[in-house]
């Protein structure tokens, strides 16, 4: 986002909000947010703490659902060090930061926590008043964070660890998240929603995707310029935005979670049959499980969608290539063929590989390159690598056969150009 756009952000968001002349009582923190302050060693911090029933539903789901996820959806989502993982035993976190670029001197304020304990979801806030309150917020979330298995983040490993591990050092506390397994949402997120979806944030993936959508919302962009007015005038009104606006994606974390593993075991059924199970296909890929891999890309050829039916193509037949099973590959460069699918032409450039290399008929391999040649110059693709690609293909071709009808056969005969 450009900074005319924050600005405009900005100036839309201090229109709708409140207008606070001097600061009252009512403003306070306390008075806003009912917590209380934790004291320890380092000092003070102010903590907010809501509990949510098990079949509290958010984004569509039960969150309570979140603890019968098993130990191999946590893997293909987090990763393999995330293998062995009790669901029961995640820490979900999010934090409000003083910059979004993540550098020397940004503050997290706010960090969002979120567990399953007693029966019920907590879902715990530790909010910085002031400068001074770092410290202690820090020995606060390091017990909590030091009695979970692993972390669920959302881009929490490019940022939010990222910065708290500093804060920590910066204080010259130990960091908690070393040997951490994080689940970072944001990147099976990408593999499946990234093409059905223009934007893969966190807010975006709840309103299309978990169907929640936020009322008064604030900007990300501005949580930084909020808590620097609270610092300067003590008024709480807006922090009571972002306070909302954090725990919000602490819950939506856990729905999303919840999604995500009702597709990895009903991939058929619980996708759009589309792009989205095309993302479950490289998901699946980027874990390994090919057989998955496989079904969900066979599945996609017959989808409504025609880019969605070729690139699941490409993806089986690199597949089916690499297993030797060429009868199942030219099955579909064939069925891509009979669609008259207009400029495409990885299909034909397949084939005629096939046909040269496989079948040793490179007759038939130079008749195929020639039509990719003609729709290459129909559509006016004269300085088109692909083109310059078919051209040198042609011409080897066309030696090769060449050279061919030149050698004598046994008999006496020549070969035939086929």
């Amino acid at each position: 986002m450009d900074i005319r756009s924050k600005l405009g952000l900005y100036r839309e968001s201090i229109e709708k909000a409140p207008q606070h002349v001097n600061k009252t009582e009512e403003s306070d923190i306390e008075v806003l947010v009912p917590g209380r302050v934790c004291k320890n060693e380092y000092g003070c911090c102010y903590v907010i703490e809501n509990r949510y029933s098990l079949d509290y539903i958010h984004g569509g789901c039960e969150i309570g659902t979140a603890l019968d996820i098993d130990s191999d959806v946590l893997a293909a989502v987090g990763g393999q060090d995330c293998s062995g993982l009790e669901a029961g035993g995640l820490l979900y976190l999010d934090t409000e930061t003083t910059g979004l670029s993540g550098g020397t001197g940004t503050l997290a304020f706010l960090v969002g926590t979120g567990f399953f304990k007693d029966g019920s979801y907590v879902l715990r806030q530790y909010f910085v008043r002031d400068y001074d309150e770092e410290p202690a917020m820090l020995a606060e979330l390091d017990e909590l964070v030091s009695g979970a298995c692993g972390l669920v983040t959302f881009n929490g490993k490019a940022f939010d660890i990222n910065l708290l591990q500093s804060r920590f050092i910066s204080n010259r506390l130990r960091p908690p998240f070393s040997e951490m397994p994080n689940i970072d949402l944001l990147y099976p997120s990408r593999r499946v929603w990234g093409q059905k979806l223009e934007s893969c944030r966190l807010s975006s993936l709840e309103e299309n995707v978990l169907g929640q959508v936020r009322h008064d919302d604030i900007p990300g962009a501005l949580i930084p310029s909020v808590y620097f007015e609270y610092l300067d005038d003590r008024d709480a009104t807006e922090i009571v935005r972002v306070i909302k606006h954090n725990e919000l994606d602490i819950l939506s974390m856990v729905s999303l979670l919840v999604r995500l593993q009702a597709m990895l075991q009903r991939p058929l059924s619980e996708t759009d049959g589309g792009f989205e199970l095309l993302g479950m296909g490289r998901l699946f890929e980027a874990t390994g499980k090919m057989d998955n891999m496989v079904e969900c890309l066979e599945a996609c050829t017959d989808s409504q969608r025609f880019d969605v039916r070729i690139q699941a193509v490409k993806r089986l037949t690199r597949i089916y290539k690499r297993e030797g099973r060429y009868d199942r590959a030219l099955e579909h460069w064939k069925a891509v063929e009979s669609e008259n699918p207009g400029l495409e032409l990885f299909h034909l450039v397949e084939m005629a590989k096939y046909f040269e290399q496989k079948e040793k008929d490179p007759g038939k391999a130079l008749r195929i390159v020639e039509k990719a040649l003609q729709i290459c110059l129909w559509a006016g693709l004269s300085a088109d690598r692909s083109l310059e690609e078919l051209k040198k293909r042609r011409d080897r071709l066309r030696k090769k056969l060449h050279r061919g009808a030149d050698m004598p056969q046994k008999n006496g005969t020549l070969h035939e150009a086929d």
